[in-house]
């Protein structure tokens, strides 16, 4: 009878084991997932990186990046990259499904974006990729996904949260558990279990698991691997790239295993350690632009304080206010983005220390973020009507 080699049964070399290669196999990996889990340095994103150096040729590839550090993995593999500030979440929708149809490997930038909004937009992008039509399911794709628990929380932050967090939990829940029979590859990467709603975890069938030092997650990933509790103990002293590998398609039982180098570098490893520059006392003045802060106007922006009714009224009655309105229009359309107070005064053609009460008087009551008084002063809306104005599609004034 012939035996398959690994090669043959579409596995990839990952890294090594006591008895030699860890092999990563493709076709159960889409009828079982992937869960990598380590604790900040352990490794967990360089192993997700390795996967999809070997993989993305066998596989149509998606990387969903919350931190921006696969920008040179994508290219490397030749995907395009989407930056999720500039899109809606319906257009990332429509995106997902026309890359599925054309089997366009994807780089998903979810970084600049509030919680919440990273939350929905991946939520929409996943969406897009699970409604394909079943004669798309034959295009397979690999779903890459880096720190899991930011799309899908085991708790969410705040009570105004619990429902954005209800659509990231379901929507990831949803691709691990009903993606393998539409050609849907996912591997979930994380920092901790005990953040990753169980009800991911619950779906994924192999694992990966490296350093883990906080009890919840030590014993957490010990029931995963079935340590023991003196087993368990193994976990908290791994090194760096050291995982225990375990499932269809990876090793049968609970394996440790090293890691092999990446091709390409790392974006978000710990950058070595640097001394502070030689720099004077003057000298350092200068470059903080201390004398400018010094000389900050006190301007008389109290009566903005108080709340409610008399709180509009002061701005109301405050001679900035109709600018104030034209500069928060402004910041508006081009928001989450900032802008500069030249760009607003060559915008609104109002002089800049217009533009700068302006400014005073939105910081005072709340409804802008923003720098000193100076010609580079920086500003954009506040992160609660950021929120609110999620909607935007323009990104530069015009």
């Amino acid at each position: 009878m012939d035996i398959e080699t690994p090669n043959e049964r579409n596995c990839v070399p990952i890294g090594r084991h006591y008895a030699g290669p860890l092999n990563l196999d493709l076709d159960k990996l889409l009828a079982g997932r992937l869960l990598i889990q380590g604790t900040s340095g352990a490794g967990k994103s360089a192993t997700l990186r390795r996967i999809i150096e070997e993989a993305f040729e066998y596989m149509t590839t998606i990387i969903v990046d919350p931190e921006a550090e696969f920008a040179n993995l994508a290219a490397h593999i030749g995907a395009t990259t989407i930056k999720a500030t500039e899109i809606t979440a319906d257009g990332l929708s429509a995106a997902a499904l026309r890359a599925r149809e054309h089997r366009i490997p994807l780089h998903i930038d979810l970084s600049d974006l509030d919680p919440e909004q990273r939350i929905i937009k991946a939520a929409a992008f996943f969406s897009g990729l699970m409604s394909a039509p079943a004669e798309l399911w034959a295009n397979t794709m690999l779903v890459c996904i880096d720190e899991g628990h930011l799309l899908a929380p085991h708790l969410a932050g705040r009570a105004q949260d619990s429902e954005t967090r209800r659509l990231g939990v379901a929507t990831l829940t949803d691709l691990c558990s009903r993606g393998r029979k539409r050609g849907l590859a996912t591997i979930v990467a994380t920092q901790r279990l005990a953040k990753l709603s169980a009800s991911v975890t619950s779906e994924l069938l192999n694992f990966l698991v490296g350093l883990n030092v906080f009890d919840r997650d030590v014993k957490r990933a010990a029931d995963f691997l079935g340590f023991s509790a003196k087993d368990a103990e193994k976990l908290r002293t791994l090194a760096p790239g050291e995982f225990y590998a375990m499932g269809p398609a990876l090793e049968s039982a609970a394996t440790l295993a090293k890691i092999d180098p990446t091709i390409t570098r790392h974006i978000g490893a710990t950058p070595e350690l640097i001394g502070s520059a030689d720099h004077t006392a003057a000298e350092a003045e200068a470059l903080l632009a201390l004398d400018a802060m010094r000389a900050l106007p006190q301007t008389d922006r109290g009566r903005l304080t108080v709340k409610g009714t008399r709180a509009l009224d002061a701005f109301l009655l405050d001679p900035s206010a109709t600018l104030a309105i034209a500069t928060v229009q402004a910041l508006a359309r081009i928001s989450p983005n900032a802008t500069t107070c030249s760009e607003l005064s060559a915008h609104t053609g109002r002089e800049r220390t217009d533009i700068h009460d302006a400014l005073d008087t939105l910081t005072a009551i709340g409804v802008i973020e923003t720098t000193h008084r100076e010609d580079t002063r920086i500003a954009r809306l506040s992160a609660r009507l950021r929120q609110k104005n999620a909607h935007v599609d323009l990104v530069a004034l015009a």
